[in-house]
């Protein structure tokens, strides 16, 4: 069977650098992108019926940087001002390095770890347990992460604020594919 037209699960790349275009050309195939799942932010009411008041908390604790931008949103549609002194936990640096797009940056309030993992924060989460933490996350999270938590005594509460939905196809598009490429296990559910 020769492959002739191939869909990937994924936003079209920005760059013409990309190997999908260099395997387009020596192959000959046609590749069309086409995200399978895309993320929408919580409005404020539904956010609101959660019954989490987000001045409650003293630190947050990021893994994405889509959880950074949705808690930044959700503050300014309810008109909450994030005070000087709330902490913040990411799991990488670059995570925490995107958090200047809201706040100014600063060492002694900024927390990452080095793998991308919550396990590689933790020493960071226990040295500030007397921190009430806001895990802000998506609908579609790893349990792992909260039972990490949990075992560990850490005094956080669970914040959904944006969901990953699928991305369907109407009834009047094409689906004449010789080969689909997924990219996470919620592409292969959508």
């Amino acid at each position: 069977m020769k492959v002739k037209k191939v869909l990937v699960s994924q936003p079209k790349p920005s760059s013409d650098k990309s190997p999908y275009f260099e395997i387009a050309e020596k192959y000959g195939v046609e590749i069309e992108f086409r995200p399978f799942i895309k993320v929408e932010g919580l409005t404020a009411k539904e956010f609101r019926q959660s019954k989490i008041s987000i001045s409650d908390y003293t630190a947050v604790i990021f893994t994405a940087r889509t959880a950074i931008d949705h808690f930044f949103r959700l503050c300014e549609e309810m008109r909450i001002s994030i005070p000087d002194t709330m902490k913040y936990f990411c799991t990488t640096e670059s995570i925490a390095l995107y958090l200047q797009k809201y706040i100014i940056y600063r060492k002694r309030k900024i927390f990452h770890g080095k793998t991308g993992k919550l396990d590689d924060l933790l020493p960071f989460l226990m040295k500030h347990n007397k921190e009430k933490f806001l895990y802000a996350i998506s609908s579609v999270h790893k349990t792992e992460d909260l039972n990490i938590l949990d075992k560990n005594n850490i005094n956080y509460t669970k914040a959904v604020m944006y969901r990953t939905v699928s991305n369907d196809f109407g009834p009047d598009e094409k689906f004449d594919y010789d080969m689909l490429i997924f990219f996470s296990p919620s592409g292969i559910q959508a």
